[in-house]
C-alpha cells in the first residue's frame, strides 16, 4: 500500500479528531454555597485551593483574568475574591461587560450562578468552543426552582454533554473530596472537603465522551464533573468503517489502474 495513501487516511483522522477536541474546559458544581463565604468559613483550606486550582486549570497560572456575569452573593462576598487576589489573579464581578463572545475572550474564565444579566447560551457555547472556561455552579434556588435551573444552563451544558438535575439532592454539609483531577489536586494543593447547601446533581450525559466526566458523587447524587476539550475523544465506529471503506476503495483504484498500464 502506496505510503500516500496511508498519510491521506491518517491526515483524515486526525482532523476528525480535531475537529471535535479543539475547545475549553467546564467546572460544573452542585452547589453556589461552595464559593460563598460561609463554605470558605466552613472549609477554609480546602476552599481556598479549590479556588486556586480551577482559576490554574484555566490557564491563569502566573496571574489570570477572571469575571463572574452574576449577582448572586457566593460570587460576589469578599472570601472568593481575596482567595483569587492572593493568589495573583485578577476577579471582576457584575454586568457592566458586554456580554458577547471578544468579550468573554478577554478573561481565562467566566464564572456563573443563578440568574441575571444577558446571558446566552449560544455566545457561551462559542466562547468554550473559542477556548474558553466556565465555572456554572447550581443550587441557587433562581428561575423558580430546580427545574427551570436546569432548563435553563442545559442547553448550554449538553452542547457539552454535560447537564444539571432537575431536582435539588438535599446534600447540606461539607462533603469529603477525594480525586487526583488538578481542579481538587492542583498547584493550589490538595482538596480535602468543600461546602454544599441542596444543589442541583452534575451529571455527564454522555458517559461515551471522555472529555466529560463525574469527578465527585456522594450517596448517588453526582456533585461535581468537569468537561475538558484536552481529553482526545474516541472516534465512533462508524468513523472508522468509512476511513476504513474508503481506505480499501483508494487501494483498490491504485492496483486496477497499474494493471491497466501492465496491459
Amino acid at each position: 500500500m502506496q505510503r500516500s495513501v496511508i498519510a491521506a487516511v491518517a491526515s483524515v483522522i486526525a482532523l476528525a479528531l480535531a475537529g471535535r477536541a479543539y475547545a475549553g474546559r467546564i467546572v460544573l458544581t452542585n452547589d453556589e454555597w461552595t464559593l460563598s463565604d460561609t463554605g470558605f468559613s466552613a472549609a477554609p483550606t480546602s476552599t481556598t485551593d479549590f479556588v486556586e486550582n480551577v482559576a490554574a486549570w484555566f490557564g491563569g497560572t502566573g496571574g489570570g483574568t477572571f469575571h463572574a456575569y452574576s449577582m448572586n452573593f457566593s460570587m460576589n462576598q469578599s472570601a472568593l475574591g481575596a482567595a483569587m487576589g492572593n493568589a495573583g489573579h485578577i476577579y471582576t464581578t457584575g454586568f457592566a461587560p458586554t456580554f458577547n463572545l471578544p468579550t468573554l475572550l478577554t478573561y481565562d474564565g467566566i464564572f456563573l450562578a443563578g440568574e441575571g444579566g444577558a446571558l446566552d447560551a449560544s455566545v457561551l457555547i462559542d466562547y468554550v468552543n473559542a477556548g474558553g472556561n466556565v465555572y456554572l455552579a447550581g443550587g441557587t434556588g433562581d428561575f423558580g426552582g430546580a427545574a427551570g435551573e436546569a432548563a435553563f444552563w442545559n442547553p448550554l451544558l449538553n452542547a457539552f454533554g454535560l447537564g444539571f438535575g432537575p431536582a435539588y439532592n438535599g446534600i447540606i454539609g461539607v462533603i469529603p473530596i477525594s480525586s487526583a483531577h488538578p481542579i481538587f489536586n492542583g498547584p493550589g494543593g490538595v482538596v480535602t472537603g468543600l461546602y454544599e447547601n441542596n444543589g442541583n446533581d452534575s451529571l455527564d450525559i454522555d458517559v461515551a465522551d471522555a472529555r466529560g466526566q463525574v469527578l465527585i458523587s456522594l450517596g448517588g447524587r453526582d456533585l461535581y464533573a468537569v468537561f475538558d476539550s484536552a481529553v482526545i475523544p474516541v472516534p465512533e465506529p462508524s468513523i472508522f468503517l468509512l476511513l476504513g471503506g474508503g481506505l480499501l476503495g483508494l487501494e483498490l483504484w491504485r492496483t486496477s489502474r497499474h494493471r491497466s498500464r501492465i496491459r
